[in-house]
């Protein structure tokens, strides 16, 4: 009997907290009604759709609605069209009240919620939770479907000012949304478009450095190299595709053709002074990536590189024989290569700044019984736009190179181009670029050339004293 009147009290105990938690949600609950709740089903690919309804307010106290969101999109916003002139104008809203015991309606070409950056492409009669939060702290939700609705036709010509329209589609219209064009990869695009690009990128080297310093061919020489390079050119045609799946994760596929040549000088023996040239050109190493949309400012991207490109090319040398070229002559890695990469882009009203990391790790040896060495990368960048088509940037690039693993069995000692260990090095280079929008076009340009401010090398080796990338993309 006791144990049965202590379980009671404890009951009671227990059912009086809960009508209190009950009495206490009714006390603060919003008294609203909402009808009619619809989203405008939008064509794929586009990220921006309006939202409808009618809201009721029940109550005899004012409600003021101060923020929109929903798991299902990443922004949203409340927004008035105002007519200024014959131009109708989307202005954001950071609150609207809602009067006692009244309706209010958000409709077409008035009051309405914008519904930004969908996770994904929704199709009619899909439901999408949203919830309201007021100013005085309270939450309410409602479910809206997605619907097909007709466009009112407008009897005047009217310009829809899109600069309040929320700030992607905004920032989407600048030359400098894109990277500048010697950052590698790319940026996540709108659902289901495809976009193609082109790039060609040159680098000019002359030789040589060790450690900070450059050194003579007399060094080089003492070294017990009979050979030494005296300039080296690169020029890369890069060929790139990319489809976003949705607007969170897009792919890409690039390959590239190469073109190298390098001038060698005899040190000593025979035919001290005499210089030659030897070149190779081909298809380099094919390249597949993923992005991944993390916000509506970074991303995440990993590619896999496929050796397509050779790695054992040959050319005549000073005595007229066919040999393998040294490593910096080789189109290919011969290895899958693994590259992760970050990238962080802030758009501000008159000027943006980012970043990209990427960091790539050889796997295995090729067929030669060697591999080039694990690199790492930081490309970034202020751009501030000239005009509506054009932006500026100035950029920083640090890349640290390993040296190479192994030894080709295809090695000599004539030249430091075939040494491993002369290979490895830390740079910083200062580039300055321009980004093209081809009005009323689906077109960009980009350029960036740059020059390197600070080298410590491994050496001696071969020393870049110049480079540039020109790129071209179009969205289908």
């Amino acid at each position: 009997m006791i144990y049965k009147t202590g379980v009671q009290k404890k009951m009671k105990k227990l059912l009086l907290i809960i009508a209190f938690i009950f009495t206490a949600n009714a006390a603060n609950a919003i008294d609203v009604t909402i009808e009619s709740p619809k989203i405008r089903l939008m064509p794929p690919g586009v990220n921006m759709a309006a939202g409808y309804f009618t809201i009721i307010n029940n109550s005899d106290k004012d409600i003021t609605i101060v923020g929109v969101s929903s798991s299902k999109y990443d922004s949203m916003e409340i927004h008035d069209t105002v007519k200024d002139g014959d131009v109708m104008k989307m202005v954001k809203q950071d609150s609207v009240t809602i009067s006692a015991n009244a309706r209010f309606e958000f409709k077409p070409m008035s009051y309405h919620l914008m519904f930004m950056m969908p996770e994904e492409d929704f199709k009619e009669n899909q439901e999408i939770d949203v919830t309201f939060i007021t100013k005085s702290g309270d939450v309410f939700s409602s479910v809206f479907t997605v619907k097909k609705m007709t466009v009112m036709k407008m009897k005047m010509k009217m310009k829809m000012d899109m600069g309040d329209m929320g700030h992607m589609m905004k920032n989407m219209m600048r030359p400098d949304y894109v990277f500048p064009a010697g950052v590698k990869g790319g940026k996540n695009m709108m659902s289901k478009k495809l976009m193609f690009g082109y790039k060609y990128g040159t680098m000019e080297m002359d030789c040589c450095k060790d450690s900070t310093s450059s050194v003579s061919n007399d060094f080089i020489k003492n070294l017990g190299f009979s050979m030494a390079p005296t300039d080296m050119t690169m020029d890369m045609h890069m060929f790139s595709a990319m489809y976003a799946v949705n607007n969170k994760i897009s792919l890409m596929a690039m390959i590239s053709y190469i073109e190298k040549e390098m001038e060698m000088v005899k040190l000593s023996g025979m035919n001290v002074g005499n210089t030659h040239k030897t070149s190779s050109r081909g298809m380099g190493d094919l390249s597949i990536a993923g992005l991944y949309k993390l916000s509506g400012k970074s991303n995440l991207k990993a590619s896999l590189s496929i050796p397509t490109g050779e790695y054992d090319e040959k050319d005549h040398n000073m005595m007229g024989m066919k040999k393998v070229l040294p490593y910096p002559m080789q189109l290919g890695s011969g290895t899958y290569d693994l590259t992760l990469g970050y990238s962080f882009q802030e758009i501000h009203d008159d000027w943006s700044y980012g970043f990209q990391l990427n960091a790539t790790k050889r796997f295995d040896y090729n067929s030669e019984d060697w591999r080039y060495g694990d690199r790492r990368e930081l490309s970034a960048w202020v751009a501030k736009p000239v005009s509506q088509t054009v932006s500026l940037s100035f950029g920083l690039d640090v890349e640290h190179q390993d040296n190479i693993n192994g030894k080709s069995s295809n090695r000599n000692n004539m030249t430091p181009t075939w040494n491993e260990y002369f290979h490895s090095h830390l740079r910083v280079s200062s580039n300055i670029g321009l980004n093209f929008k081809l009005p009323n076009s689906k077109s960009r340009i980009g350029i960036q050339c740059g020059v390197p401010i600070y080298e410590d090398v491994d050496g001696p080796q071969t020393d870049p004293d110049f480079k540039c990338n020109l790129g071209l993309s179009y969205m289908m």
